[in-house]
């Protein structure tokens, strides 16, 4: 079947495989696939397998507890087969396209080297979200040439009547019967693609100064006139990732056309530094921070100042892997401030400079530098978004909120939005404006991490369990990873299940979830996030000695007393307050609140709000630390605010008596 996608599994995962294969079809893909499960037996099944290996545009091998299990099996042979194959297609050009259907890790998979090489993707049990599928189609019409296909026909056709068309001939398969219209789904979901690279924005959630605003259209990074083809291509990549609003698919759309850019000219420094910067904003936007992707980052960027070494570009995209030692930081602080030098106008440059000034602990000197990006024609929201999240990480909310409103005057965009949300949450309590904003966020920044965790929140603390469980099953994806949450999705799904009264169901997801935390500190047994979220899932379970044991471990890496002066991390609270010790959780909250980052920590809202505080709120005690909350929040707002801004920082009447 000469253009079709090979599926190759284990016969235990046949049913997956199944899943995988109709929503292929379901979406036009011509799939190779073996409905009995296996093809252990004969010669001419053998030689069909190698003759649709030779021919197939995608191999999918899927990766499962099974394969693992098993050395021996054809589909190994298959997986050895599609290996040798693709070490004679150009590199950057897709073939191999690994999926796990489990919790199998990555590094300790039993698969040919080639394998690895390549992005891998996760459809848990072989389901297939519907963002996956565009991918697939994507990537499966771009390597049939479809739509090149399609012109061709028509102009060869000319004024043909469509019934006297030449039909495409029945293809065999395991069994497959292709749908009505496959080619007409396909041409759609292939113009609509290309409709995406050139011109869509879509909203999404940029975490940091590492992604280019709009404002960057001043100073195109690729001048070259005329463009060569692969220059183009790296054009309509550039135009994709340079959006306050991208996507995941925008990146993984952008990533296509470098993949084919490279391919026409492998000697252009510019198309390899963007392909350099590509890679390294998907680290930083926590949507793939393997060690192959950090290495591709790497490996681009070098590649791009061999070939010129003068490249403005590509020193961006070097300076922009610089790690955060005390000397990296100031030895790339000399080339951020060089390439600004070099282009006074360009705001990723200060936006850089700024973050590295943050990390330097020389906040003052960054926001200057936020400050004069944003004064630029046209402003730099992003740079005043950047600001107020350096604000509010070392608990200056009143600027950080500041900021954040000044960037949503240059430009609303998603990521303001949510802020803007968790700022009326944590600050105000004002969960009905917070509501009202959320609603008019894009839907697929809301399933983002970022958005995904906030959303929830939010429903968690209108006590809307139910709402979360939605906001949560809106995500693909069993692992969240932003910097205000970074832990298996079903420790969440569990808290709202618990709340819901729901505790047989609770526990299945926290147990699940525990599984997945279990399975990464095998590989990471020091690691302290991994730590955290197996101790709030173990207390949540019941399972309070070991979890206070695993407590004792963590602390004593972090170098802490929880019994001292010194407050320890807010997660420890919660996890005394799951423990039954309400006195010690109280004790924490009140050191706490005397800590630069109580207003981050410990807001009086959501001390007031936060259904984790429940065991607490009998505790005479609590009360008092929730009225020196207040107090402390009054005493801090500028003297100079309205009296509705004043009001706002009080939590509505009719909420502070929510349990």
């Amino acid at each position: 079947m000469s253009g079709a996608v090979f599926l190759s599994y284990a016969s235990q995962d046949a049913e997956a495989a199944r899943r995988i294969c109709e929503a292929l079809r379901s979406g036009g893909v011509e799939v190779w696939f073996d409905q009995d499960g296996g093809l252990e037996h004969g010669d001419e099944w053998d030689a069909k397998i190698r003759t649709q290996i030779k021919d197939c545009v995608l191999f999918i091998p899927l990766i499962s507890a099974n394969t693992q299990a098993r050395h021996e099996g054809y589909f190994r042979l298959e997986w050895e087969l599609a290996a040798q194959r693709a070490m004679s297609i150009a590199a950057g050009v897709p073939f191999i396209l690994p999926v796990v259907i489990d919790d199998t890790r990555e590094p300790d998979a039993l698969v040919p080297d080639r394998f690895q090489k390549v992005q891998w993707t996760r459809l848990q049990n072989g389901i297939v979200p519907s963002e996956v599928l565009a991918r697939f189609l994507k990537l499966w019409s771009h390597r049939t040439g479809l739509l090149s296909q399609q012109a061709a026909r028509r102009a060869a056709a000319g004024s043909q009547p469509a019934s006297e068309m030449p039909s495409r001939p029945a293809t065999r398969s395991r069994g497959n019967a292709y749908a009505v219209g496959i080619a007409a789904v396909v041409l759609v979901t292939a113009a609509i693609g290309w409709w995406l690279v050139l011109g869509r924005k879509s909203p999404d959630l940029p975490t940091s100064s590492a992604i280019v605003n709009e404002s960057t259209a001043k100073a195109p990074p690729f001048s070259e006139v005329p463009q060569s083809a692969a220059r183009q291509l790296a054009t309509k990549a550039w135009a994709l990732l340079d959006s306050l609003d991208s996507t995941r698919d925008d990146f993984l759309l952008a990533e296509d056309l470098l993949k084919q850019a490279v391919v026409k000219d492998g000697t252009d420094a510019e198309v390899w530094a963007c392909y350099s910067q590509l890679h390294n904003r998907f680290v930083v936007r926590g949507w793939d921070g393997s060690d192959q992707r950090k290495e591709a980052a790497s490996v681009a960027a070098q590649r791009a100042l061999r070939l010129d070494p003068r490249s403005f570009e590509a020193r961006l995209a070097q300076a922009g892997l610089a790690g955060d030692s005390q000397r990296e930081l100031e030895e790339n602080e000399r080339e951020w401030r060089a390439l600004h030098r070099e282009r006074p106008t360009d705001q990723r440059v200060l936006r850089s400079l700024a973050i590295d000034l943050r990390k330097l602990n020389r906040l003052d000197e960054a926001c200057v530098i936020y400050d004069e990006s944003a004064a630029m024609p046209g402003g730099d929201p992003l740079a005043l978004y950047d600001k107020s999240l350096d604000f509010w990480f070392v608990g200056r909310t009143v600027e950080a909120e500041a900021a954040m409103r000044a960037a949503m005057a240059q430009k609303p965009f998603s990521s303001a939005q949510l802020m803007t949300v968790w700022y009326a949450i944590l600050l105000h309590g004002d969960l009905d404006g917070a509501l009202a904003t959320l609603n008019q966020i894009a839907p697929a920044a809301l399933r983002e991490d970022r958005g995904c965790f906030f959303a929830y929140s939010l429903y968690m603390l209108r006590h809307e369990p139910d709402a979360a469980l939605e906001r949560l099953h809106a995500v693909p994806r069993d692992w969240l990873n932003d910097n205000f949450f970074r832990g298996p999705k079903g420790r969440l799904a569990g808290n709202a299940l618990n709340l819901a009264g729901r505790t047989d169901a609770a526990e299945l997801e926290w147990r699940t979830a525990l599984k997945q935390v279990d399975a990464r500190l095998a590989a990471a047994p020091t690691n302290i996030m991994l730590l955290q979220n197996r101790i709030l899932l173990l207390a949540s379970l019941g399972e309070r000695e070991e979890a206070t044991r695993q407590l004792a471990v963590a602390l004593q890496m972090l170098g802490l007393d929880p019994a001292g002066n010194v407050p320890v991390p807010h997660w420890v609270t919660y996890a005394f307050v799951l423990f039954g010790r309400q006195t010690e959780a109280i004790q924490q909250i009140r050191r706490g609140l005397k800590q630069e980052r109580r207003a981050v920590d410990y807001t009086a809202a959501v001390l007031r709000l936060d259904p984790s505080f429940n065991p607490l709120r009998a505790e005479p005690e609590f009360q008092k630390v929730i009225a020196e909350a207040e107090a402390m929040e009054a005493a801090a707002t500028p003297a100079s605010a309205s009296p509705k801004a004043k009001q706002d920082l009080k939590v509505p009447s009719s909420q502070t008596g929510r349990p």
